[in-house]
């Protein structure tokens, strides 16, 4: 295989998800997804008409998110 090509949904070492596939990874419906792309908040590469999103950007977007504590208690300060 020549230099810089990629085959199926990788590119390079790292995997590609459609849309579809980029909003169940991270448990979102796919409005909710390009929604957040077209805010800047995540990107995308467009390969011949259809959108493709790199599963580091997915993972850094989540590391971005801010973090919740699901301990808190209600009324607590």
């Amino acid at each position: 295989m020549e230099q810089g090509k990629t085959e199926g949904k990788n590119y390079g070492s790292q995997r590609l998800l459609d849309t579809k596939e980029a909003a169940e990874f991270l448990h979102i419906s796919e409005r909710t997804l390009w929604t957040i792309t077209k805010s800047g908040d995540l990107t995308c590469k467009r390969l011949l008409g259809s959108v493709r999103y790199k599963m580091d950007d997915l993972v850094r977007y989540i590391d971005g998110l801010p973090s919740e504590s699901m301990n808190k208690k209600k009324g607590a300060a």
